[in-house]
């Protein structure tokens, strides 16, 4: 191997060396941030709550800094049918409010994923009650992952990342055509 092909393939190595480094310290501290789990402190109404009135909102309470952008708050009746009205807003530092439209006595589903500052966690499902508890369960939440409500933005660690290796691969295509045409020549 001539010395120009040894530096060439010493760069490739040290490439992709640095390119694991990366993913690795990269991926070290998403992982951290993603899987820590945030507490609901309150939701207003509660779980399982009789209520004699039609609520206007729906607030949940978490341990952390929610981002609005990146949470949501979806109310569905016992038809399925969703009541949000709006998007989903802050309500003081440690919570948000979803404003619903509830058109008739029943059973309501609130079905929420809130995302915090940090990156932390929290997710599920509550029910509460309009009007008489004799009310008709709510069917489970048929579209829960409809884009327009829940959508989360592009890791811009992962998407470096993803770059980078696009970057190395074009390199090492590279660098293997001109080894292959040199030794054709």
């Amino acid at each position: 191997m001539s010395t120009t092909g040894r530096i060439y393939a010493g760069a490739a190595i040290c490439l992709a060396a640095l390119v694991a480094v990366l993913m690795l310290v990269g991926r070290a501290g998403t992982d951290a941030e993603a899987g820590r789990a945030v507490e609901v402190l309150a939701m207003e109404p509660a779980d399982g709550a009789v209520l004699p009135d039609q609520p206007t909102t729906v607030r949940i309470r978490v341990a952390g800094e929610p981002d609005p952008g990146r949470s949501h708050i979806v109310v569905y009746d016992a038809d399925g049918i969703r009541l949000n009205v709006g998007s989903v807003v802050l309500d003081a530092d440690d919570g948000l409010r979803q404003h619903i439209a509830v058109t008739r006595p029943g059973q309501l589903a609130v079905a929420y994923h809130v995302v915090t500052a940090n990156g932390g966690t929290v997710s599920g499902i509550a029910r509460f009650t309009v009007g008489s508890s004799d009310a008709a369960a709510p069917a489970a939440p048929a579209d829960t992952t409809d884009d327009a409500a829940h959508t989360h933005g592009v890791d811009p660690m992962g998407a470096a990342l993803l770059a980078l290796d696009g970057l190395v691969l074009l390199v090492v295509v590279v660098l293997l055509l001109r080894r292959r045409t040199r030794d054709v020549a």
